[in-house]
C-alpha cells in the first residue's frame, strides 16, 4: 500500500508541475503591466474665472496628486485620485472680485474621487477601452463660499475660524477612458468625464448653490521605464457650468469657468 501511494504521489506531482506552468494568462495581462499601480504626482493649472456681467480673471495653482489603480482579471477596473491645492496665484488683481476675502476661486483645494468600470479588449495586447462611474468628495472653498454661507448670526461671514467642513461638493457622473498600449514600456490614453457637482456649504437666503456641471477631458501616458518603476505624463481641461441661475446678491462673484493643467507623476507597479 505504502508503495502504491508513493509511485502515485510521484506520477502527480510532475503532472502538477506542468498545469501549473500552462495556467492560462489573463487577458488584461498586458494592461495590468501598466494600471496595477500606485503614484505620486506634481502638477499645476491655469483658469479662468467669469460673472453674470461678463467680468474675467484668471489664476493658478500648484498642487500634489496621489492615485491608486488596479486592472483585475475578471475585467473590473478601479482607480481612486486624491488632490491637495499648495499654492494659488491672482492674475488679474485689480478685479477686486477675484481676490475676495482670505481664499482664492478655485473651489479645488482638496477631493478624492474614485472611478470604477469594466474593461473591453477590442484589439488584443493594444487597446482597452473602460466605460466607468465616478464619486468623489471635492472641496468647495472660495472666497464666494466662505462669505456667503450661513452664520451663527444669519448671512454670510468672512471669518478665517468659520467652519468650513460644510463647505464641499458630493461630485458624480460618469465617462469612459481608451487605453492603447505600444509595447510593454509605453502606454497612451485618454479620459472623457461628464460630471455633477451639488454644493453643500449652505449658502444663505440671499445666494444660490454653486451646483455646476462639468466636463473633463485627459490625456496622458506611462512608461514602464525600470522594473516596477513607471512615471507618468498628463493633461487635462475642465469646463464648469453653474446648473441654476444667480441671484442678483451674486452677479458680480466670479465662478470657476474652465482650466487648463497638468500632472507629472512617479510611481510603482504591483
Amino acid at each position: 500500500m505504502r508503495k502504491f501511494v508513493a509511485v502515485l504521489g510521484l506520477s502527480i506531482l510532475p503532472m502538477m508541475a506542468m498545469a501549473a506552468e500552462s495556467a492560462p494568462v489573463s487577458n488584461n495581462h498586458y494592461f495590468q503591466e501598466f494600471d496595477n499601480q500606485f503614484s505620486i504626482g506634481f502638477g499645476g493649472t491655469y483658469g479662468n474665472l467669469s460673472n453674470a456681467y461678463g467680468q474675467n480673471s484668471n489664476y493658478g495653482t500648484t498642487f500634489i496628486g496621489l492615485s491608486v489603480e488596479r486592472l483585475f482579471d475578471i475585467g473590473l477596473w478601479g482607480r481612486v485620485d486624491a488632490s491637495l491645492m499648495t499654492g494659488y496665484s491672482n492674475y488679474n488683481s485689480t478685479n477686486q472680485n477675484a481676490v475676495t476675502g482670505p481664499l482664492g476661486q478655485d473651489p479645488s483645494v482638496a477631493g478624492i474621487n474614485f472611478k470604477l468600470g469594466y474593461a473591453f479588449l477590442p484589439i488584443q495586447e493594444h487597446l482597452l477601452v473602460t466605460p466607468y462611474i465616478l464619486l468623489g468628495r471635492n472641496t468647495n472653498l472660495t472666497s464666494n463660499s466662505l462669505n456667503n454661507n450661513t452664520s451663527p448670526s444669519g448671512g454670510g461671514t468672512s471669518q478665517l475660524n468659520s467652519n468650513v467642513t460644510q463647505d464641499y461638493f458630493w461630485t458624480m457622473g460618469f465617462g469612459g477612458r481608451v487605453e492603447y498600449r505600444i509595447n510593454k514600456v509605453f502606454e497612451l490614453y485618454a479620459d472623457q468625464g461628464f460630471l455633477y457637482n451639488s454644493d453643500q456649504s449652505q449658502p444663505s437666503s440671499t445666494y444660490t448653490p454653486a451646483n455646476n456641471y462639468q466636463l473633463v477631458s485627459t490625456v496622458g501616458a506611462k512608461f514602464n521605464v525600470w522594473e516596477n518603476l513607471q512615471l507618468g505624463l498628463q493633461g487635462f481641461y475642465s469646463y464648469n457650468q453653474l446648473s441654476g441661475a444667480v441671484t442678483s446678491a451674486q452677479q458680480y462673484q466670479l465662478y470657476q469657468q474652465s482650466q487648463i493643467g497638468g500632472l507629472a507623476s512617479i510611481g510603482l507597479n504591483y
